[in-house]
């Protein structure tokens, strides 16, 4: 009898820091679907891309989206976006919403305390490839808690890999290229 794996919905994938794909070198994703037989799809969720809603696209110029920030999603379909975001309870996981449509969005911002990104890409897996590129320890999956909702880039990163893999802070701390020293 085979045990059923863990669902990883909702979880984060932190890219090892010895991660060196491009599309995902010092990477956060949060995984939004996740099924053994349909594999898993999610977003990045560090990787800002300076500009925002409404100076890229004329349809959010006057909406209440228009100062939310444009994200790098993943290397998935980049001529897509979807909106997307996150809220905590008082108590337990985070409310996850991702594929949101213009109304739905507008709405949860201005909910207090819901964050919502727009996100250009996503990232995704087939049956089988995240957890095998898991037993091979390109990814850390952490739980997505409170104390990291409001890190951004780089720093979101670190933080989560110093608390989750405390062992692997010599690397961390390390130069791309130790060598160039």
């Amino acid at each position: 009898m085979s045990k059923k794996a863990p669902s990883l919905a909702g979880k984060l994938l932190v890219s090892h820091p010895l991660q060196r794909d491009e599309s995902f070198c010092e990477s956060v994703v949060m995984i939004h679907d996740y099924s053994e037989k349909d594999g898993a799809m999610g977003f990045i969720i560090n990787r800002p891309c300076d500009k925002k809603l409404g100076e890229t696209q004329s349809e959010f110029s006057n909406s209440p989206l228009a100062p939310i920030s444009i994200q790098w999603g993943g290397p998935v379909a980049i001529d897509r976006m979807a909106l997307g975001g996150w809220k905590f309870a008082s108590r337990g996981p985070a409310l996850i919403r991702y594929g949101m449509s213009k109304d739905d969005a507008s709405k949860f911002i201005t909910e207090t305390g819901f964050q919502v990104f727009a996100f250009v890409g996503y990232a995704g897996w087939s049956p089988g490839q995240l957890e095998n590129e898991i037993k091979l320890n390109a990814w850390v999956v952490c739980p997505f808690e409170r104390e990291f909702a409001q890190l951004q880039g780089k720093e979101l990163w670190k933080a989560l890999l110093t608390k989750h893999r405390p062992d692997l802070r010599l690397t961390l701390d390390s130069p791309p290229n130790p060598s160039l020293n």
